[in-house]
């Protein structure tokens, strides 16, 4: 367990993570990822509304790939860089109705409403590829590449549980790192995830 001042010293940090990364702020026309906690209140409710209307939805979990490599090669400032990247990169390819949160660390989350589990894989393909096409410039000539893995589950096949869509849509994501990471994996019935490059 830690002690009272290893646990002071994790939360100044995480508190200093959160506070480097809040360009929520800043105007720039893109989505902007809410915290954890907002993000599940504004899915749960979402999903309640859906279900009244038997309308399907995607969950997407995103999470970047050997993201600490980064930190620990380049630093925590590099790292925040790259998170702000991500932000931009997964924000042009959403809609103004789709939630996008921070669910922690390197891990994205993105509910879209009015998606099929095709329409949501489709959308996944488009962010994967997006981040991996071009290098994120650290700081001139210093660049690294950024991949990610990302997880589906829609509720179709999953419900309208949001507890029950992140099982699913962690499950498929784990096996999207299992499977070489950079690619998409999307939760089925069957246990059976499709895996897409």
């Amino acid at each position: 367990a830690l002690s009272a001042k290893a646990a002071r010293a994790k939360r100044r940090s995480a508190w200093r993570s959160w506070r480097r990364f809040r360009w929520m702020e800043h105007d720039n026309g893109l989505p902007k990822p809410s915290n954890r906690e907002h993000f599940f209140v504004e899915a749960q409710r979402t999903l309640r509304q859906l279900h009244k209307t038997k309308t399907d939805a995607c969950l997407i979990v995103l999470d970047l790939d050997h993201f600490k490599r980064i930190n620990d090669t380049y630093g925590h400032a590099a790292g925040d860089h790259v998170l702000r990247s991500t932000v931009m990169v997964v924000g042009r390819e959403l809609h103004p109705t789709d939630l996008f949160g921070r669910l922690g660390g390197e891990e994205f989350g993105i509910l879209i409403p009015g998606f099929s589990c095709d329409q949501g894989l489709e959308m996944a393909r488009r962010i994967c590829h997006a981040l991996a096409s071009r290098p994120v410039i650290l700081d001139h000539p210093v660049s690294v590449m950024v991949s990610a893995s990302l997880g589906l589950a829609s509720a179709a096949s999953s419900g309208y549980a949001l507890r029950q869509l992140l099982i699913d849509a962690d499950a498929a994501l784990y096996r999207a790192k299992e499977g070489g990471r950079n690619q998409v994996a999307a939760h089925s019935p069957d246990a059976d995830p499709r895996l897409r490059n």
